[in-house]
C-alpha cells in the first residue's frame, strides 16, 4: 500500500493535536480540581451538578434567614424576660402597698418606684433590632407604644384615654348632694381633682354646653353626652360612694394588629364607603344623622344589637383633616367618597372578627369569613344577580392575579346572600341598599389585616420572627376607648394592671393595691404563655438549622461525587499522557527524518 507525504504529515498532526488536547484537558482537572469543567465533559452530570448547586444556594439562604430570625427572636426573648423580672418586682411592690400597716408616705416611695418599673416596660416594649421595632407587627421605622393617660370608673371600667400629661395620677370627684344623680350635658356639674393623692384638691364645673371635657390642669378628659354620674359631697373620701375617675398611666399601642373588621351597609349611598380604623372587639353600628365628607358630620353609634344608641343626641365632629373619621370605644371608622358628598342616612354596621374585603366594579355588601393568610382575589365569571336562583360562576387567585383557579360554581337560591368558597373561607355576598347586581368580571380581594412578619427557614417552612405587642403587653389601641382584652380578660393587660397599680399606689389605695396584686398574677401567667411562645420559636430555628448543615453536607458530597477529580487517578493519567505525548512527538520525527536517499 502507498503512504503519500501528505497522508503522512495528516496522520502525525491529527495524534500529535488529539494527545495534546487529552493532556491540556487533564492540565485543567489538575488546575481546577474539577472533573467537569464545562457541559461538554459529561453533560448528564452537568445538568446534575447544576440542580445541585441550586439546591446549595436555597439552603445558603435558609441558614442566612434563620440567622436573621435567631437574631429577631433572641433579642424578643431577651426583652421579655427582663420584662418577666419586672413583673415579678411589681407584684412584690404591690404585696407591700396591700399591707395594712403601711402609710400614705410608704406607699407614695414605693409609687416612684413603681412608676421607674412602668417606664422601662414602655422602653422594653419599644425595643429595636438593626433599627427595626420587634413589637410593632410592620411598622418597623416607629415605636410600638407611647405613654398615655387612660380613665376608669370607680368601679375599674375603662372610659378611654385622657390628653394632656401628668406626672401623677389623678383622682377626680362629682360634687352635690349625697345620693343625687346628673347626666352631663343635663346641667352643670361641678367637681374637684387631686393631683397629689387627696392632700389638696382643686374645684371646677362642667358646663351643660358641649363640649363637654374635664380641665384638670393640662390634662383633659372627654365625657359623652347623657353619662350619667353619682353626685357626693366634698367631705366624702371613699371611692365606693359616689361617681369617681382616675386618671393613670398607661401605653398606647402604635403598631399593627391581626384584628379581623369588615363593614356592611343597611342604608346611605353606595358611593360612600367605610374603612375600620383600629381593633375591633365588638360589633358596632355606626349611624350618620347629617353632614358631609370633608365637613362637619353628626353620628351614633351602638354595640351591633342594642337598641341604646350612644350618645342619646348625636355629636357632630368636623372631619374636614381626618377624612370622615368617627370615633366609637371600640375603634374609628373612616368614610371616603367626593369631596361634599352628603352622608346623611348613612347606616353600617362594622362586624368583628370578619375580613375587609375591597370591591372592583361592584357596590354591593361583601365581607369574608374564615382564616386567609393572604389576599384572595375573587372574579365574577359571568353576570348575576343575588338571590335570583342562578348559580354564580366566579375564579379565584392567591397570587395576586397571576393565576386564577377557574370553574367554580356558587349556589344562588337565598333570598339576598350568596356564599362563594375560596381558600381560607367563604367571601360572603348581599345586597346594599336593594342592588345585588354582579357585573361579569367584577372582582372582590379578601384582604385581612396582617401584622406577622415570615422567613422562610426550608422549602415551604415559615417561622414568625416579630411580636405583635398588643398581643403581649396590651395598653390601648390608638383609636378606640376601650383596653385591650377588654372582651375577654383586662387583666391580662400589663399596662393597664400595672397603672393602675401606680395609681393606687399615690393615692394610698390599699384596696387598689390588693386588686393590682392580683391583676399583675393574671397578666404575668399570660405572659408567660407569650414568653413560651417565642422560646419554642426559638427551638424551631435550632433543630431547622441542624437539619440544614447536615443537608448541606450531604448535598455537598453527592456533587463531589460528581463534579471532583480523583487526585490519585488524575496524576497517573497526567503522567501516562506526557509520556504519550512525548512519545508521539519522537516517533512522529523519526519517521519524518527517514529517506530512501539515506539507502542509496
Amino acid at each position: 500500500m502507498r503512504v503519500s507525504l501528505r497522508s503522512q504529515y495528516s496522520s502525525f498532526l491529527y495524534n500529535l493535536e488529539n494527545t495534546q488536547s487529552r493532556l491540556m484537558e487533564l492540565n485543567t482537572q489538575a488546575s481546577s480540581q474539577k472533573r467537569i469543567n464545562q457541559p461538554s465533559d459529561d453533560a448528564i452530570g452537568a445538568a446534575r451538578i447544576l440542580n445541585y448547586r441550586s439546591s446549595l444556594s436555597a439552603i445558603t439562604q435558609y441558614q442566612a434567614n434563620i440567622d436573621t430570625a435567631s437574631g429577631w427572636l433572641g433579642l424578643a426573648d431577651e426583652s421579655m424576660t427582663q420584662v418577666s423580672t419586672i413583673l415579678s418586682k411589681l407584684k412584690a411592690l404591690a404585696e407591700q402597698g396591700s399591707t395594712g400597716t403601711m402609710t400614705a408616705p410608704d406607699r407614695q416611695a414605693i409609687a416612684h418606684e413603681a412608676r421607674q418599673l412602668f417606664s422601662q416596660l414602655v422602653n422594653l416594649a419599644n425595643t429595636t433590632y438593626e433599627g427595626s421595632s420587634i413589637f410593632a407587627g410592620h411598622k418597623f421605622d416607629a415605636n410600638a407604644y407611647a405613654e398615655a393617660l387612660m380613665v376608669y370608673d370607680q368601679d375599674g371600667n375603662a372610659l378611654g384615654t385622657a390628653t394632656g400629661s401628668s406626672t401623677r395620677s389623678i383622682m377626680v370627684q362629682f360634687l352635690g348632694d349625697q345620693g343625687a344623680t346628673a347626666a352631663v350635658g343635663g346641667q352643670d356639674i361641678d367637681y374637684r381633682y387631686s393631683k397629689d393623692g387627696g392632700a389638696t384638691w382643686t374645684t371646677q364645673t362642667l358646663g351643660s354646653v358641649g363640649p363637654f371635657a374635664l380641665d384638670l390642669g393640662g390634662v383633659s378628659v372627654a365625657l359623652q353626652e347623657g353619662y350619667e354620674v353619682a353626685l357626693s359631697p366634698a367631705s366624702n373620701t371613699k371611692i365606693s360612694s359616689g361617681s369617681w375617675l382616675t386618671i393613670a398611666p398607661t401605653a398606647m399601642y402604635m403598631g399593627d394588629h391581626e384584628s379581623q373588621s369588615a363593614v356592611t351597609y343597611q342604608g346611605g349611598n353606595p358611593v360612600v364607603t367605610a374603612v375600620p380604623v383600629g381593633g375591633f372587639s365588638r360589633s358596632v353600628e355606626v349611624q350618620v344623622v347629617g353632614g358631609s365628607i370633608g365637613g362637619n358630620i353628626a353620628y351614633q353609634y351602638r354595640l351591633a344589637g342594642s337598641s341604646v344608641w350612644a350618645p342619646p343626641t348625636p355629636v357632630e365632629v368636623n372631619t374636614g383633616v381626618e377624612e370622615g373619621r368617627l370615633e366609637t370605644p371600640y375603634g374609628a371608622v373612616r368614610l371616603a367618597g367626593p369631596p361634599g358628598q352628603g352622608v346623611t342616612g348613612l347606616v353600617l354596621t362594622v362586624h368583628a372578627d370578619l375580613t375587609g374585603v375591597i370591591q372592583l366594579g361592584a357596590s354591593i355588601n361583601a365581607v369574608g369569613k374564615g382564616v386567609f393568610p393572604g389576599d384572595v382575589m375573587v372574579r365574577i365569571d359571568s353576570a348575576a344577580t343575588i338571590g335570583s336562583g342562578t348559580a354564580i360562576s366566579y375564579s379565584y387567585s392567591t397570587d395576586r392575579g397571576l393565576s386564577w383557579s377557574a370553574g367554580h360554581s356558587a349556589e344562588n337560591a337565598g333570598p339576598d346572600e350568596a356564599l362563594l368558597l375560596v381558600p381560607g373561607g367563604r367571601l360572603m355576598l348581599t345586597e346594599r341598599d336593594g342592588n345585588g347586581l354582579l357585573a361579569e368580571n367584577a372582582q372582590f380581594v379578601i384582604h385581612p389585616q396582617t401584622a406577622r412578619h415570615n422567613l422562610e427557614i426550608s422549602a415551604g417552612q415559615y417561622v414568625q420572627i416579630n411580636n405583635i405587642g398588643s398581643e403581649i403587653f396590651g395598653g390601648y389601641y390608638e383609636n378606640g376607648a376601650e383596653p385591650v382584652f377588654a372582651d375577654s380578660d383586662v387583666a391580662r393587660n400589663i399596662f393597664v394592671s400595672v397603672g393602675k397599680l401606680v395609681a393606687a399606689l399615690e393615692n394610698n389605695d390599699q384596696q387598689g393595691c390588693a386588686a393590682g396584686l392580683e391583676n399583675l398574677k393574671v397578666s404575668q401567667e399570660y405572659f408567660s404563655t407569650q414568653l413560651a411562645s417565642v422560646g419554642a420559636r426559638e427551638n424551631r430555628l435550632d433543630v431547622a438549622g441542624a437539619v440544614l448543615a447536615g443537608l448541606k453536607l450531604n448535598q455537598e458530597e453527592r456533587m463531589s461525587a460528581i463534579e471532583d477529580v480523583d487526585l490519585a487517578s488524575l496524576l497517573t493519567d497526567l503522567s501516562n499522557q506526557q509520556l504519550a505525548y512525548q512519545t508521539v512527538l519522537k516517533s512522529s520525527s523519526m519517521i519524518m527524518r527517514m529517506s530512501l536517499v539515506d539507502y542509496l
